[in-house]
């Protein structure tokens, strides 16, 4: 038992393998795994406040007053913090946030800026343990409550899930107890990653009514060693309403979208066509001509081919027909480029594509198929050609608009050759918006709730770090509105790293999975990761974010933004089959970029933009008989859109795991198989433990059986199957 009176010490003596404050933070250990924390912070600018918001208080500005109790300046407060990594930022008058100066341990926050760490006995271990040994390092032991990735409800909190961070190979099992007592008494948890040095294990308790408080422990057994954490009579205490803040929407849960790029997808009215040149005759190809271009012509960075909303109402069924039930699609609204994240007027449809009667004949065509419609937009910047820059361009500060954007270089604005205003990545024809300024917020608050009205059911927010490192309130307020009007809205950020910060219940729903893409890229397109590394980094999302995100996470393989697919396979369509079966077989919502389901190739923009192949001679047809194969089976089998995995398998080329149905729930296990090596089929022998059922392949007709307590199982060269468990 650690000595309550122990002295306070600095973050250096404390961290021996973190860099950490000096003088700004001490830290005084606890009993039962807790710190006490004391924060200073001298402001730099006059100021009335200052709090301090962090992973700690879900980023709340408003939750941690600091004070300056004698008058000089420092403000100070005292927080008792759980043993763990914890984020964290000074934040000035209520709307300045400022990682703190004297810690030098930082990590980017995804939004141009840092976050300040504090690793309260969180650095990496020397080494693992050894099972077995009965003995357990009670000193590795995390787990804090008020962080949604330990401590979750779900399911109208009718489920807990809990997740302790124990040193790798320390324990042979973990049990939860827990008050009141959820189905079934005591809940084993399973590991399900490690991360930094330590296995994070997982329970997963469901209650028949949601308990409004749940007190529980953790007992740890190795050999002859138990430990309870906490120690002696003490047990953590949550509350199913904190725990339960974060909600996203149940009908992604069942979602797999179909991305389309408006202008390359089809022309269904040559009426309202762009008001474009054609290419004259013989000219030779340009990547950034601007021409109204045949279909089919090699896309450029700037010319259009005529797509349009009339061409995607036409296709409802197609798109039906590959088991996609929602469509993404990219910005819609008036603006110059064929991309369309330059808008010109975002409450008005790009002529180019339609009319607002368009949008509402493809709204309503999706909607007697019970199909959804994901919208697309940029509220960091506008184009230059939006009537409110070009008020602004024209009459200075006596535009009423004026102090919507960032002119700091005064009036007359210059655009060329450099421009005088603040634009994205110095592109002069992308002004920013001053999104701090509050009619600018109220007009993109309305914005996002027109076209909601006008049948969209969410948004894809591009480049959203933006917007946030101008104004940190901006999105926790768009949630607020959005959710508002529809609590089952859907929103995505496009955030391309780690987004833990971004997925607290306060700001997006889901984020563009770029992640999980590039573990299954290297592992299955690439070759350049074996099956462990490749469960690594799966299992790590699995640990780190909360479970409300992981069960809608917005997972692809390419978008406009990346290379196609089948371009990062050099060709080889067995590739793509293969990471189109995972993709329909994880957690989270399948996305279809228009065309990978029948080979369409191509590089990073323009050449990921090229125009549908709509002649059937043209497609990959036994890629588009197999991803139309994928969708029958994840609509037909609940446990691949609802269940839970379990890794079962990760050796070589060659890995497996399960998805099944929670405890409470309907749905048949799932076995789902790979083989990534290129040249040589692979006998699977995939170890069941206690699952057990009647084995079918439900992607072919192959023979597999149970023996010994395997699933044996022989993939041909690139091939995966989904395999349910009958009963």
């Amino acid at each position: 038992m650690r000595n309550s009176s122990l002295p306070l010490i600095s973050l250096v003596a404390l961290l021996a393998l973190a860099p950490a404050a000096d003088g700004s933070v001490e830290v005084k250990p606890l009993e039962g795994g807790r710190y006490e924390v004391h924060f200073k912070h001298t402001p730099v600018i006059a100021c009335e406040k200052v709090a301090v918001a962090g992973s700690f208080n879900g980023w709340n500005k408003d939750t941690h007053a600091m004070q300056d109790a004698d008058g000089d300046g420092t403000y100070e407060l005292k927080l008792t913090l759980q043993r763990g990594q914890h984020f964290y930022k000074f934040v000035i008058n209520g709307s300045v946030w400022k990682h703190d100066a004297d810690n030098p341990r930082t990590e980017s926050d995804g939004h141009s800026g840092f976050n300040s760490v504090l690793d309260l006995g969180a650095g990496a271990p020397a080494a693992p343990g050894h099972k077995g040994d009965s003995v357990i390092d009670a000193e590795q032991l995390i787990h804090d409550p008020s962080d949604l990735s330990h401590a979750c409800a779900v399911d109208g909190r009718k489920r807990l899930i809990l997740r302790i961070h124990v040193l790798q190979d320390d324990v042979e099992s973990v049990v939860v107890n827990a008050k009141p007592r959820p189905v079934g008494g005591a809940v084993a948890a399973r590991p399900i990653a490690v991360v930094k040095g330590r296995t994070v294990w997982e329970a997963r308790l469901a209650y028949s009514r949601a308990p409004s408080k749940v007190s529980y422990e953790f007992e740890l057994a190795d050999g002859s060693k138990k430990l309870a954490h906490p120690e002696g009579k003490k047990r953590f205490n949550l509350s199913t309403k904190a725990a339960g803040r974060f909600v996203t929407p149940t009908w992604v849960r069942d979602a797999v979208f179909y991305q389309i790029f408006p202008d390359r997808f089809r022309n269904g009215d040559p009426s309202n066509q762009p008001k474009l040149k054609k290419r004259p005759a013989g000219q030779p190809w340009h990547v950034d001509d601007r021409f109204l271009e045949e279909w089919g012509a090699e896309p450029s960075h700037f010319n259009f081919m005529g797509g349009d909303l009339a061409g995607i109402t036409e296709k409802t069924d197609y798109i039906r027909s590959l088991g996609c039930n929602a469509l993404y699609l990219n910005p819609i609204f008036k603006a110059a480029s064929n991309h369309r994240y330059d808008a010109s007027d975002y409450e008005t449809i790009d002529p180019a594509l339609g009319t607002l009667e368009d949008f509402h004949a493809l709204r309503d065509a999706f909607a007697k198929k019970d199909m959804k419609i994901l919208l697309d937009c940029v509220f960091n910047h506008t184009g230059d050609s939006h009537y409110m820059f070009q008020d602004a361009l024209k009459k200075g500060k006596e535009s009423k608009f004026w102090d919507w954007y960032f002119f700091d270089g005064g009036f007359p604005v210059k655009q060329t050759p450099k421009p005088n205003y603040r634009c994205w990545w110095g592109f002069g024809s992308l002004p920013q918006l001053n999104t701090k300024n509050p009619e600018v917020i109220q007009h993109l608050m309305s914005v996002g709730k027109k076209w909601l009205a006008e049948g969209g059911h969410g948004w894809r927010l591009d480049v959203p770090n933006e917007v946030d490192a101008i104004n940190p309130e901006f999105w926790p307020e768009f949630r607020r509105k959005i959710k508002k009007q529809d609590p089952e809205a859907y929103i995505v950020g496009e955030i391309w790293t780690n987004a833990v910060s971004w997925l607290q219940g306060d700001k997006f729903d889901a984020v563009m999975n770029y992640p999980v893409r590039s573990a299954a890229l290297e592992f299955m397109v690439k070759g350049g990761i074996d099956a462990k590394a490749f469960q690594a980094k799966l299992g790590e999302q699995l640990a780190i974010y909360p479970e409300p995100a992981l069960r809608v996470q917005f997972n692809l393989l390419g978008s406009h933004d990346t290379a196609r697919v089948l371009h990062v396979a050099k060709g080889d369509a067995r590739r793509v089959r293969l990471a189109m079966t995972f993709l329909f077989s994880w957690p989270g919502a399948p996305v279809i970029y228009y065309g990978d389901e029948v080979g369409v190739n191509g590089g990073k923009d323009p050449e990921c933009r090229r125009t549908f192949p709509w002649d059937p001679k043209q497609q990959d047809q036994a890629t588009l008989s197999h991803v139309r194969r994928l969708g029958r089976v994840r609509q037909t089998e609940r446990a691949l859109r609802r269940g839970t995995v379990r890794f079962l398998l990760s050796e070589g080329k060659q890995c497996a795991f399960a998805r099944e149905a929670e405890v409470g729930e309907k749905g048949r296990t799932v076995i789902c198989a790979f083989n990534a090596d290129a040249s040589s089929e692979a006998t699977l022998r995939i170890p069941l433990g206690e699952l057990r059922g009647t084995p079918k392949a439900l992607l072919s007709q192959r023979a597999c059986k149970v023996e010994a307590g395997h699933l044996v199982v022989t993939l041909g060269p690139l091939e995966g199957d989904m395999i349910v468990l009958a009963r």
